[in-house]
């Protein structure tokens, strides 16, 4: 109860664009080594592994609350932990840099969304499969949280999923000129 109470002050917070971002130069891949570094660890218990795919030779360097950031990337993978059912997990993250922006996509190999659902998952309190509600918990606000955060740093967010493949969230930040 704690945390949805936690989630709902948050996620109130943030539509009222009453949450105070605190932007520093953020290094996306150093960024990401380091998530993966720890969820690999995490994972590994589990049969699971995490992998970071970018191009080394490339920059990555965005304008980001760090927090915030790691708040987004967290709400992702858990979401996305909760819906594997395979023995295996995987969760890949992909960086890739244009001119002006870094597209993150955090992908996962579970079960998947199906497409009538994709286009409302960043809905608030909206859930995909209201039979899977007591067993996967959670309040339904990860990924609006997810979405208000990202549009605090001037960034889009989107998803792709096909059933029985997985799922792969994406957002895409300015870079650092």
């Amino acid at each position: 109860m704690n945390e949805l109470i936690d989630e709902l002050f948050l996620y109130s917070k943030l539509d009222l664009q009453s949450v105070p971002f605190h932007f520093e130069k953020v290094d996306l891949y150093s960024f990401f080594a380091d998530f993966i570094d720890e969820l690999s660890f995490h994972l590994e218990k589990e049969d699971g592994i995490a992998t970071l795919l970018a191009n080394k030779e490339k920059t990555y360097l965005v304008e980001a609350d760090r927090e915030k950031l790691k708040r987004v990337v967290t709400n992702i993978v858990q979401n996305s932990l909760k819906y594997i059912d395979h023995n295996e997990t995987e969760i890949k993250v992909f960086l890739t840099s244009d001119p002006t922006h870094v597209t993150v996509e955090i992908r996962d190999n579970g079960i998947g969304i199906s497409k009538e659902d994709v286009p409302y998952i960043f809905e608030s309190f909206y859930r995909t499969d209201t039979s899977r509600n007591s067993s996967t918990g959670g309040s339904g606000l990860g990924l609006s949280i997810v979405k208000k955060m990202i549009e605090g740093h001037d960034g889009i967010v989107w998803a792709t999923s096909e059933v029985g493949k997985g799922t792969s969230i994406s957002f895409k930040l300015k870079k650092v000129r």
